[in-house]
């Protein structure tokens, strides 16, 4: 978007454009997450699984997990302030 489309840009579309933003991160946050687990129950599936990189990547899931929270939560209060306000 060009600086002159974001001064003319009214604060309901800045909003709303924000929120299409944060759905998109929040989608592929969720696709991530999906992969990561089908990693982890690959290498758990193997006859001698590398602890060490299902660990790694268990830390990794519960962090991602708890992003895409707050990135829920976030989106949720952005969408009441633009329903009460738009």
């Amino acid at each position: 978007m060009t600086a002159e489309a974001v001064a003319t840009e009214s604060p309901c579309a800045m909003m709303r454009r924000e929120a299409k933003s944060s759905r998109e991160d929040i989608e592929r946050r969720r696709k991530a997450i999906s992969h990561l687990r089908s990693e982890i129950i690959r290498l758990q599936g193997q006859a001698d699984p590398d602890q060490k990189a299902i660990a790694a990547l268990q830390q990794r899931l519960a962090s991602l997990e708890e992003q895409l929270q707050q990135e829920e939560l976030s989106l949720d209060t952005l969408e009441q302030v633009i329903s009460e306000n738009c």
